[in-house]
């Protein structure tokens, strides 16, 4: 292993990855850049934090100023769910542990 002013350095490979996960969450809040652990947050917890019916269905693109944009398979998906982004922005804001979502824009990917 090589090192650089007497500090020893660490061969890293694809096989043996470093998880970071939360620390990196942690680290981006301190820099100001808090917004950015939230989206990964709710990305990476996304089935933890909503209620059933967007589980599947939905997935969360971007959390930008409030407005949190998740994409849905068709319409008919956007019509059913979107009656719901009340349950759902409650149930978000309260597993982040504040209110950081204020609303919801669904998006159907154009085909």
């Amino acid at each position: 292993m090589a090192s650089y002013a007497g500090v020893r350095q660490v061969s890293r490979s694809s096989s043996n990855p470093i998880p970071a996960g939360r620390h990196v969450e942690e680290t981006l809040a301190k820099m100001g850049v808090p917004w950015v652990a939230v989206n990964l947050r709710i990305r990476r917890d996304w089935k933890d934090l909503v209620p059933q019916q967007w589980r599947d269905k939905a997935r969360p693109k971007v959390l930008e100023e409030g407005r949190l944009t998740v994409e849905v398979p068709s319409q008919m998906d956007a019509a059913l769910l979107r009656y719901g982004t009340a349950s759902l922005t409650e149930r978000l804001n309260a597993g982040l542990g504040s209110r950081v979502v204020t609303s919801v824009k669904i998006i159907v990917p154009r085909r």
